[in-house]
């Protein structure tokens, strides 16, 4: 799959290629979820602000090609999706506070921050989830609680049975893995130029 000839951008490009269009939607769709929460949207509001922004790059795909990046283009398309639905609650509280975008007003990283993390994790875990086949689960389970959820050595070599070098040495492989996985889609979907 990540050794695809046409970037997944040229798939969806042509409409008639659903298994593109489905493709960009498994990747994409939860990157704009988690976005728009992270902003201080409900779920059901980021599942809609998600979803309409799927829309509008089905709409303007074609003309992506006068963008020098696609990610800041999507994101540029999450967050008019992400402002216009929070003006939308602004309206509906008649002028009232809402906690929920307070809450996102509240957050000390800029829209932009959260995007750039929000991007990078959801390509991060998509890559790591096609190492499964690579690497036993024990070994893999080892590098999600040491890295992704920072759990203590300790606690990972009692809970899987594996030695404190273990844990480093399956960290160590699957992040040298994980970065060629991630250089590899990059080029593959975007032809290098995420």
């Amino acid at each position: 799959m990540l050794t695809t000839r046409s970037t997944l951008i040229e798939r969806v490009r042509r409409l008639d290629d659903v298994g593109g269009w489905a493709e960009f939607d498994r990747l994409y769709r939860p990157l704009l979820t988690r976005y728009a929460r992270q902003r201080g949207l409900s779920a059901p509001d980021a599942e809609d602000v998600a979803q309409e922004s799927l829309e509008v790059v089905l709409r303007r795909i074609q003309d992506f090609r006068k963008r020098k990046s696609f990610r800041g283009w999507l994101r540029r398309i999450v967050e008019n999706k992400v402002m216009h639905q929070m003006t939308r609650q602004r309206r509906a509280a008649r002028g009232g506070e809402n906690p929920a975008i307070d809450l996102a007003c509240a957050n000390d990283d800029s829209p932009a921050e959260i995007w750039e993390r929000h991007w990078n994790q959801t390509h991060l875990l998509y890559c790591l989830s096609t190492l499964r086949e690579e690497f036993a689960e024990h070994t893999l389970r080892s590098f999600e609680m040491y890295v992704l959820q920072q759990r203590p050595v300790d606690e990972i070599c009692r809970t899987l049975g594996m030695t404190r070098n273990h844990v480093y040495v399956a960290k160590n492989r699957i992040m040298r893995r994980l970065r060629e996985r991630f250089e590899a889609l990059m080029s593959s979907l975007y032809g290098g130029e995420a």
